[in-house]
């Protein structure tokens, strides 16, 4: 009798325990439904933030403003619909009273209240800029330095508010997910704003506030690589406590130097480009990927070639130049009937002012022509009003390409430039995890007008978490077959026939790295080759790197500095799942390498 009474009451509390858990994975099941639909609202908002980031083109036009601020109201909003969906819902309520469950809830309304705070703060930033474009302008090439420091203010604010917008540990499922995506998100715009503010800082005395400079404006030729366009051409500009004026410009070949600048090369560079006379001839000055160096030869060369010191050095391509007509608008010269604007000045400057020129010939009539169109940039800048947003939205959309880049003689200065990105070399940041390739014309022509590379990087794992990563390098030369000698086209001295490129192949590779045939070059370990191919040809080639110790806390990391060509480069990356590891995320990314990309990887054994 006592046992069968003992029985039944352990078949009744084990259908009660079993009916209690039935009930608690029941709920626990609900409250993974709402949190996730919670956190696909949320996730919609991040993408609408991110764009809003990683897309500052739109801050460039009245238009673009407007637009962006309508997102993020409707962000916004979408982030108050979460707020009322994860606090009327009754099964996450439910949740808060289990075991385990107040964290998980408690932690989902504190990331919405964030995610509300951070697009509160952008919002706030996108309102001061629309505001300064709408009463600030550059007047008669005057840069309105005070709004400048207004911006300053607000960039420094926004970042402080997004960085403090860390959240707890401890949470699981669609809510930790959300919570490390966003926590990854603040992260990174806290950065940028950070960087952007101490950039405007330093532009702020770059530009003479409270006093003079003179700089030194390098124009680089985009159909002649080397690392960037080669320098063929300058322009000294002076600010006067924010006031710009033009003193002289010419071409490289009347600041002929009969003996090096003082610039100290380091050895890797000394071995690699040395021959070349980095120092000495200016085709050759920005070979080195690192512009701190490049950039301080050529305030030495300048000064040595004319007496005449400079407090800095400014070098601008022919996109970057593009993004100024974009500002600006059109501009006329007497030689050219067509007005030349943004989408015409690559195809005037680096094709059409050389047809017509023998493969030796002084090029007085192009030399004259480019000033020219340099001359009315200076006189569109110098005498008409400007939105200084727009202006300096396309500067900056040029500097994250590499189409413009800064150096200083001011340390304090050149620190901020190298940090920010905006100077340096591509070594400054994450030196150990960091790619960067070029190729670079190995003859006279300007062929690179007609010259398109690929890059294909392959990485794989060893179970140790090594990194190998085959990086192959495809060129393509796009030359006409057939066609007359030209000075484009050639052939000079080092080649045979018009179209035939020399190419002169470079990967810098991470800081650390095992690279067969490698040195030790700005900052990062280089390998080299040089090939030849004819015109309408293409040409394969790979190089192998091992990166020690690739997989940190779980995650492998790789950076990737671009080359800034005229048109960019294709970039196709792959993880392949090797060695035991497992990967979180996409496995792929292909597309144009137009800026600095940073992939992060998480692996699981």
């Amino acid at each position: 009798m006592h046992t069968r009474r003992r029985r039944r009451a352990q078949r009744r509390a084990a259908w009660a325990v079993g009916g209690l858990a039935f009930v608690l994975v029941l709920i626990g099941t609900w409250a993974v439904v709402d949190a996730t639909r919670v956190r696909g609202r949320l996730v919609t908002v991040q993408g609408t933030l991110q764009r809003t980031v990683e897309d500052p083109s739109a801050l460039r036009t009245p238009e673009g403003r407007a637009a962006a601020l309508a997102e993020v109201d409707g962000a916004l909003v979408t982030i108050d619909d979460a707020r009322h969906e994860a606090r009327d819902s009754p099964v996450l309520s439910l949740l808060g009273l289990l075991p385990g469950g107040r964290t998980q809830r408690s932690g989902l309304l504190d990331l919405i209240d964030d995610a509300s705070a951070a697009a509160t703060a952008g919002r706030r930033l996108l309102a001061k800029v629309d505001e300064l474009a709408g009463r600030n302008r550059l007047e008669a090439g005057s840069v309105p330095v005070e709004s400048l420091g207004e911006l300053q203010a607000e960039l420094e604010s926004g970042g402080r508010v997004v960085g403090d917008l860390d959240g707890p540990s401890g949470l699981w499922g669609p809510v930790g997910d959300a919570r490390r995506t966003f926590d990854d998100l603040a992260g990174s715009v806290s950065r940028r704003l950070a960087g952007a503010a101490d950039a405007l800082g330093a532009a702020r005395s770059f530009v003479g506030s409270g006093g003079s400079r003179r700089y030194l404006v390098a124009l680089q030729n985009n159909a002649e690589m080397r690392d960037q366009g080669m320098v063929l051409s300058y322009v000294v500009i002076r600010f006067d406590d924010g006031h710009l004026a033009f003193e002289r410009q010419g071409s490289v070949f009347d600041l002929t130097l009969t003996s090096p600048a003082p610039t100290v090369l380091p050895p890797g560079t000394l071995e690699v480009f040395g021959p070349i006379f980095p120092t000495q001839t200016w085709q050759s000055v920005n070979a080195t990927a690192d512009f701190a160096l490049s950039g301080r030869a050529m305030a030495d060369m300048y000064q040595q070639a004319t007496g005449q010191p400079v407090d800095g050095v400014i070098a601008i391509d022919v996109p970057g130049l593009a993004g100024v007509l974009r500002a600006v608008g059109p501009v006329a010269i007497d030689a050219v009937a067509e007005p030349i604007g943004p989408d015409n000045v690559a195809r005037l400057l680096l094709h059409d002012f050389y047809q017509g020129l023998p493969p030796i010939t002084d090029t007085s009539v192009r030399r004259e022509r480019l000033g020219e169109v340099v001359t009315a940039m200076v006189d569109r800048l110098t005498m008409g009003s400007h939105d200084a947003v727009t202006l300096g939205g396309e500067l900056g959309g040029a500097a994250s390409g590499g189409h413009l880049r800064l150096w200083s003689a001011t340390p304090e200065e050149e620190e901020v430039f190298e940090r920010t990105g905006l100077g340096g070399g591509p070594a400054v940041r994450e030196a150990d995890r960091t790619f960067h390739v070029a190729v670079e014309n190995r003859t006279a022509t300007k062929l690179d007008y007609f010259v398109m590379p690929s890059v294909r990087q392959e990485i794989r794992l060893t179970p140790e978490g090594d990194a190998l990563v085959r990086t192959t390098v495809t060129i393509h030369n796009g030359a006409p077959q057939g066609a007359e000698p030209s000075y484009q086209l050639g052939p000079d001295q080092f080649t045979s026939r018009p179209g035939e490129y020399i190419g002169w192949v470079l990967l810098w590779a991470p800081a650390g790295s095992v690279q067969p045939g490698s040195v030790v070059e700005s900052g990062l370990n280089l390998a080299q080759a040089v090939v030849t191919l004819g015109p309408g040809e293409n040409l394969e080639g790979s190089f192998e790197t091992r990166i020690p110790n690739a997989v940190r806390d779980g995650k492998l990391t790789l950076r990737l500095v671009p080359q800034p060509r005229l048109t960019p480069v294709d970039l196709d990356v792959r993880i392949v799942e090797d060695g035991g590891w497992k990967v979180r995320d996409a496995t792929s990314w292909r597309g144009p390498w137009d800026r600095t990309l940073t992939f992060h990887w998480r692996m699981d054994r």
